[in-house]
């Protein structure tokens, strides 16, 4: 019976799963980040392969990497695993593909990770938006948390005030609580975006205390990603047109049913979370989330949007794919 390897590499954690022909798990593992743009290739292949320790060979493998964002970078990838798993068949994608392949129903992804981007399926593929990694984009992911919460806590002339569980987690993770000290920590980190995005946790934290700085933090962030999703959605699933021709002063007028029928119901768009950002708070930040969705829904008319949390992990939608990959072998 033929297995397949999935491979999830995101900006903080690398996971491989590995099941067969029946769904059914053989092994798994974890190990440190796999970002294909931020984190050394050295570093991905040591991940790698201590997350498949002791794991079986598999016939068909799918890494699927945050970072990956041209074709060199896919032939990259498939290179690394293939340095690992030299006799298995490899299929490489974006991060985001797993997710979209963990549950079939699934329209639309938003990622909020390391990292964060929306994502969809399209006729012609899957698209996104957003994204961006931790220099030019990631808004709304757990690294913009501790991005916004760093520059207001150590770059303003007056701080705000922070838990001293806060700055208990930032010496554990910079080796200071002064702030150039922090500063020299960030940028001498192998992963800054994964370093900094751990503070996300005691963010939150703070601000369900109560704390200003934390909850401008979250509320900008979660905004941000909102935005950038009701953008998607704009541009990607916009609300259909009614196809029923207006009426003109000559035509009768229409009944209630006619009314009815005029303005079918529109399609609601079943949109899952993913990442662990929406794993900190046991659902206090989906709910604020939704609130910022809702808002954005209601003023720009947009299509309805159905939200909950992936309930299957994205690692899955890899070794879904690596699947995939089995079938299409098949055909030629």
């Amino acid at each position: 019976m033929p297995t397949f390897l999935g491979i999830d590499c995101g900006g903080s954690t690398t996971r491989t799963c590995l099941i067969d022909s029946d769904g059914n798990v053989l092994h798994r593992g974890q190990s440190g980040p796999g970002n294909l743009a931020s984190t050394p290739q050295v570093e991905i292949e040591r991940h790698i392969r201590e997350a498949l320790t002791d794991s079986p060979s598999p016939d068909y493998a799918c890494g699927c990497f945050a970072g990956l964002l041209t074709d060199a970078d896919r032939q990259r990838a498939i290179h690394i695993i293939a340095n690992i798993l030299p006799e298995t068949q490899i299929a490489a994608y974006p991060d985001f593909h797993a997710s979209l392949a963990a549950e079939p129903n699934t329209d639309l992804i938003i990622i909020a990770g390391t990292g964060a981007l929306i994502a969809s399926k399209s006729p012609t593929g899957v698209i996104k938006s957003a994204g961006g990694g931790p220099l030019l984009g990631d808004h709304g992911s757990a690294f913009d948390l501790g991005r916004r919460a760093l520059n207001k806590l150590l770059l303003d002339p007056i701080p705000p005030t922070a838990s001293p569980m806060f700055w208990e987690t930032v010496i554990d993770l910079f080796g200071s609580n002064e702030p150039n000290q922090i500063l020299a920590a960030v940028y001498r980190s192998v992963s800054p975006a994964a370093r900094v995005a751990k503070l996300a946790p005691v963010i939150v934290m703070d601000a369900q205390r109560g704390l200003d700085y934390a909850r401008e933090t979250v509320d900008q962030a979660l905004a941000s990603l909102a935005h950038a999703t009701q953008q998607h959605i704009k541009a990607h699933h916009p609300a259909p047109q009614s196809t029923r021709p207006e009426r003109t002063e000559y035509d009768p007028p229409a009944n209630n049913s006619d009314e009815l029928d005029s303005t079918a119901e529109t399609k609601s768009i079943r949109a899952k979370l993913a990442g662990g950002l929406w794993e900190i708070d046991n659902g206090v930040l989906i709910e604020e989330f939704k609130k910022q969705l809702i808002s954005l829904e209601q003023r720009n008319q947009q299509p309805h949007l159905t939200v909950e949390k992936l309930s299957s992990e994205p690692v899955i939608g890899a070794a879904n794919l690596a699947r995939d990959l089995a079938q299409v072998n098949e055909q030629k």
